[in-house]
């Protein structure tokens, strides 16, 4: 009987010990965070180009990448580098760009895409307009799309002045500054 009664014991502390709250903070998902920043001190990241078919070279010098396009029969010259972007989080792209014609952010081109996504760019030209556009093979079908019309605004430098370009993805907003 007072083996019966120790293990009823042992067993009630058991069953009581198994029901205490413990507070467990969840452990909160990891983040995924990257980085790419170029200063175009030198060529590491292989910016420069000469492709003379197309009237077009890059060159680095003094901290800038300069592209010279001299081709009046076309509107665009596009050069991309892949930076591991990953659109279905949020990021920040920033950078600082003049020009005596047309110059832009392209970012979200992505060669596996069996779409042939072109991705999106947020352009400044030399009169201080600036517009995005759905550059095409991306969620409004093949050809250049217009998301936001050209407008001229009064921080806009003109000219071919330096712009800071700033395009931010907050959840499923962009932001442009």
């Amino acid at each position: 009987m007072k083996t019966l009664k120790l293990l009823l014991g042992i067993s009630a502390l058991l069953t009581f010990n198994a029901c205490v709250k413990h507070n467990h903070n969840p452990v909160a998902p990891r983040q995924e965070h990257y980085s790419f920043v170029e200063e175009f001190n030198d060529n590491r990241n292989n910016w420069t180009f000469a492709d003379s078919k197309n009237l077009a070279y890059g060159v680095i010098s003094n901290g800038t990448f300069k592209i010279d396009y001299n081709d009046n029969l076309s509107e665009a010259y596009y050069v991309a580098k892949g930076v591991n972007l990953n659109i279905n989080s949020d990021f920040v792209i920033q950078t600082r760009i003049g020009s005596n014609k047309n110059m832009g952010l392209l970012f979200g081109y992505d060669v596996n895409n069996p779409n042939g996504s072109m991705g999106y760019s947020l352009m400044v030209d030399y009169n201080g307009y600036c517009a995005l556009y759905d550059e095409g093979g991306n969620a409004n079908g093949s050809n250049l799309v217009t998301l936001v019309s050209p407008m001229q605004y009064s921080f806009i430098r003109r000219n071919g002045d330096w712009n800071e370009v700033k395009l931010e993805q907050n959840g499923n907003r962009w932001i442009g500054y």
